[in-house]
């Protein structure tokens, strides 16, 4: 198999088969960003392809009907083995065999009606799909094509040329019919969805095809099957760079209300659009028109907030930012001018949204505390047009995968690499930093959080203690050694403490009164299944006086100082 790059080569596998396995981490995460998602893997549209096009060539051979649906359903059969029974590959399986026996009868079938039996039938033999997000997408989405497209388009169609006006009627059909079930995988509305979706389709049948046609040439002609390849991954770079494009476009995701609240409005939304585009009725009409307005208007009205937020944030001075990078950890401290890292959270685009937002290009000390991918995930995002002067892991041995490719890649990208241990020490501007875990080789460490890499930043306005995801145990030891770093205290110089492990319960309360932190911050995701940040640590830090952020409330935090004292400037969820 062959392709342009190898980005775009693995999105013709996930396309054509379903192999995302070759698909980077930050391409999905920009395609999720402009509700592209549904093109990194086989969904029910490519069954429609290759069965429409399978038709198409059967119905002008010289061969009877019978003869041509026996022949699809068998082809049908051997796609849906070579991708895999996925939730919206059987939905669109089961209705194009549906729809194949009922043009084998002679008889015409509601596209609703195959709808309908197909989920019935499909819900019989495995209620567990009704649980299934890729299932409810396919569901509501070809809901949406069939029930609200057509009528759309017949509104629509007088403003603009017919073939625009179906191919938007469908784009906005399938994802307004989705919204619901879209605001649980994501937390806000793709800005710029519809004229991704309507540039990237017409280049989906393409590569679908010359895919497939590649698996049937493979083990007869690889040659040809690898040009066929090569030539699909033309339309595929293309996407990626749509998905690119848009996706790092400003404002790309337009906040919405979260919780049951934010659902409910997005259910009411779906309703009203609904009713808005079949009714005829003039009053009614005019009435479900200005329900949607007073929605629209609190969704914008979020949204102004967050953007007006972001664009006030931070403040011009500085020092201590936690990047909202959703249950992960990344820490920026800045002095002078110089930059470090403290990890880069799970996935590449948060962090590298963050770093663009702040403009940094280089970075001076970039540290990896653990390999957990929480904490390491997101390196190409931090990587992606970013120098490296220095890097930083742990000393603690670790054979997980993770840890061998973010050696590797560090080794390729920074222009020193060195593991982290006790009593290390060096400089960031004005900051002195220090190591105080783990030892060399970390021989007290009892798993990777143990042994992960904890540091002392201090300056004269300042100090900034990271203390990654030391557990109890690790705090324990620290405290116990902290003649060597705290000494006896930090002379009247205000502390900010980034929380351990996101707020779990598993924290030293005799540590954190002895540090008696002005700031304590806490990166943590929203509505994460850990319970982070656990009641038993927040109550800590509000017993200790601590002025306790986190970002699943708070958004990006940037922490300033100055001689007269600390400054926090939020950059909020609207």
């Amino acid at each position: 198999m062959s392709g342009v790059t190898l980005e775009a080569k693995g999105l013709v596998a996930g396309l054509a088969i379903g192999d995302k396995s070759m698909l980077p981490s930050d391409l999905t995460d920009n395609m999720k960003v402009v509700s592209l998602t549904h093109l990194t893997a086989v969904s029910g549209a490519n069954c429609a392809i290759v069965i429409g096009v399978l038709y198409l060539v059967l119905g002008r051979a010289p061969i009877e009907r019978w003869a041509r649906v026996v022949f699809s359903l068998a082809a049908l059969s051997l796609y849906v083995l070579l991708v895999g029974p996925q939730p919206s590959v059987l939905r669109a399986a089961l209705m194009a065999a549906l729809i194949l026996f009922s043009n084998l009868l002679g008889r015409s079938s509601s596209g609703n009606q195959v709808l309908a039996l197909s989920v019935i039938i499909l819900l019989i033999a495995d209620p567990w799909l009704a649980t299934n997000f890729g299932f409810q997408l396919s569901v509501l989405a070809t809901f949406g094509i069939l029930e609200l497209a057509p009528r759309l388009a017949q509104r629509i169609s007088n403003r603009v040329p017919s073939w625009l006006a179906v191919a938007v009627s469908v784009s906005v059909s399938a994802q307004l019919l989705c919204l619901p079930v879209l605001l649980e995988l994501q937390s806000g509305i793709s800005t710029y969805s519809l004229p991704a979706n309507l540039l990237a389709e017409p280049l989906v049948a393409p590569i679908t095809v010359l895919g497939i046609l590649a698996c049937v040439f493979a083990p007869i002609l690889p040659s040809f099957a690898s040009l066929l390849t090569w030539l699909a991954s033309i339309g595929a770079w293309l996407i990626i760079r749509l998905a690119d494009f848009f996706a790092n476009s400003p404002a790309a995701t337009l906040s919405w209300p979260a919780g049951l609240a934010g659902s409910l409005m997005a259910a009411v939304l779906v309703v009203l659009c609904v009713i808005l585009v079949r009714t005829d009725r003039a009053r009614v009409r005019n009435q479900v028109t200005i329900l949607l307005v007073a929605i629209i208007a609190i969704a914008l009205g979020n949204f102004g907030v967050k953007f007006l937020r972001g664009n006030d944030w931070p403040a011009s001075d500085w020092a201590i930012i936690s990047c909202d990078v959703g249950q992960g950890d990344a820490t920026l401290i800045r002095s002078a001018g110089h930059i470090a890292l403290i990890d880069v959270g799970r996935k590449p685009t948060p962090i590298r949204n963050c770093l663009n937002h702040l403009n940094i290009k280089h970075i001076d000390l970039l540290v990896l505390t653990h390999f957990d991918l929480d904490h390491v995930g997101g390196l190409d995002g931090a990587l992606a047009g970013t120098s490296v002067e220095s890097a930083m892991i742990t000393s603690f041995h670790d054979e997980r995968p993770a840890a061998a490719i973010t050696w590797r890649k560090l080794s390729s990208h920074a222009k020193v690499l060195y593991s982290a241990e006790t009593n290390m020490e060096g400089s960031l501007g004005n900051f002195r930093w220090k190591v105080l875990s783990p030892h060399r080789g970390a021989p007290e460490a009892e798993d990777s959080n143990d042994g992960s890499v904890t540091m002392l930043f201090e300056s004269r306005n300042v100090d900034v203690l990271t203390l990654a995801d030391l557990g109890e145990k690790g705090q324990m030891r620290l405290a116990a050694e902290s003649s060597g770093w705290l000494g006896t205290g930090f002379g009247g110089v205000p502390l900010v403490v980034k929380v351990s492990h996101h707020g779990s319960a598993d924290q030293y309360p005799e540590l954190y009164e002895s540090l008696h932190p002005s700031v304590a911050l806490i990166s943590v995701g929203a509505g994460n299944h850990y319970g982070h940040p656990t009641a038993r640590t927040l109550k800590l830090l509000n017993y200790i006086g601590a002025s306790t952020y986190r970002t699943d409330l708070d958004g990006a935090i940037a922490v300033s100082a100055a001689p007269e004292g600390l400054r926090v400037n939020l950059e909020g969820h609207g």
